[in-house]
């Protein structure tokens, strides 16, 4: 590995520009003049409108020159926020790239997005012949994969497969990834002054009860669930009226999943019923009332819950030509491949379900959206190997499912 390359430069170039979903414009404007300084020419879609962001995915083709696989190549442009900070300043310490500052570094996913960067480059020559190639740089992949779901189908027709950036060591393939059920949770309460709390109900309150029930962390072999989001009051010394929290469920078998999901509703709707009833002046339980006469009202908590499959999950087969071109590229580059599943969702969960068989590879990043997020320089410069080699007449198979010399 080179002390100095495109590759390092352009992953911190790119480390350097801030990309939160949603506002992506200024990397993409990096990366576009990088792209036209290679010879291509970026394209930008219609998804930053669609999405009310300030920027579309960046799409750039590269017609066939001779034999090879068709593939769509993809990485996401955008972060998650950086938590009360900037971005981090990119420190290089040997062969890794660690963050230096209190912000997130951005490996997820610009590592992916330099290495494709690198592939272009290494392709810029033309002299290596491939097949129809499609380099997708996605936006908010961070929510959802919304940017690969508002992508034109017909950008990718007639492909094979496509190949994911979005993982850590460039030998692993992977093959499946879980359904993501998410739930928004708004528990309605009744509001007044801190200092009175009679004949009150704070939703906050109801709120914690419901969450310190829900299952949370592993749950099974095939499921976990997380809280991360929780939102209530205005001030201190007001009772809240409303509280509303974000919650999620992913796992890898719908039926396994269907259980949870059941058992996560009954828990919210058990909680809430539990606090609808007080007792009044000390004497027997009964609901708050409002008002008199005909215009009585009964006053109790209720509770609102959205639950929407965030993205399908999917399942590639072993045996699949994409897998096997994969692998095969893999051990080009001199590494032992091995096959996968992931508990995290990607833009592969949008191309499958819409019929394009997707599947992930690693790019060098590591500890994503946390303290110790850092990125791998030789495991970029592997994926940009193993790339060419799938792109090449190494990605060929044989029927005993090795690569071809």
């Amino acid at each position: 590995m080179p002390k100095k390359s495109t590759l390092l430069d352009n992953f911190l170039d790119l480390c350097r520009t801030p990309s939160p979903s949603r506002h992506e414009r200024a990397a993409a404007n990096v990366l576009a003049k990088k792209i036209r300084a290679l010879g291509f020419e970026p394209l930008e879609d219609g998804a930053g409108q669609e999405l009310e962001g300030d920027c579309g995915n960046l799409v750039v083709k590269a017609p066939g020159s001779g034999k090879g696989p068709r593939l769509l190549i993809s990485a996401h442009l955008d972060t998650v926020e950086s938590p009360g900070a900037p971005p981090a300043n990119p420190l290089l310490e040997g062969e890794w790239v660690r963050r230096e500052g209190g912000g997130i570094l951005g490996a997820d996913d610009k590592t992916g997005c330099a290495v494709m960067l690198e592939t272009l480059s290494r392709l810029s020559d033309g002299k290596q012949p491939h097949g129809d190639l499609v380099f997708v740089f996605t936006v908010c992949e961070e929510i959802e994969a919304l940017g690969a779901a508002a992508l034109d189908p017909e950008i990718y027709r007639g492909l094979d497969a496509a190949v994911i950036l979005d993982h850590s060591q460039p030998c692993e393939i992977v093959v499946a990834a879980p359904t993501k059920v998410t739930f928004r949770i708004t528990v309605h309460g009744l509001a007044g002054h801190a200092a009175f709390p009679e004949n009150k109900i704070n939703a906050a309150f109801v709120m914690a009860q419901t969450l310190a029930r829900l299952p949370m962390g592993r749950l099974d072999e095939f499921t976990t669930a997380n809280l991360g989001v929780m939102r209530s009051g205005t001030a201190i010394n007001i009772i809240p009226d409303s509280a509303y929290a974000e919650y999620e469920i992913r796992s890898h078998r719908k039926d396994v999943l269907d259980f949870h999901v059941k058992r996560v509703i009954a828990c919210i709707e058990g909680v809430v019923r539990e606090n609808r009833t007080f007792r009044l002046g000390g004497g027997s339980g009964m609901d708050v009332v409002e008002g008199g006469g005909d215009g009585i009202k009964i006053k109790y908590s209720r509770v609102d819950v959205d639950v929407e499959v965030s993205y399908e999950g999917y399942r590639v087969a072993n045996e699949a030509t994409i897998v096997k071109r994969l692998g095969a590229a893999v051990e080009k580059a001199g590494l032992a491949p091995r096959i996968v599943s992931a508990q995290g969702g990607s833009d592969a969960n949008i191309l499958n379900r819409r019929g394009l068989e997707s599947v992930v590879l690693g790019c060098g990043m590591y500890g994503a959206h946390g303290a110790e997020e850092r990125a791998n320089l030789k495991d970029m410069a592997d994926a940009v190997e193993i790339l060419l080699n799938l792109i090449g007449d190494a990605g060929r198979i044989s029927r005993r499912g090795k690569a071809k010399d």
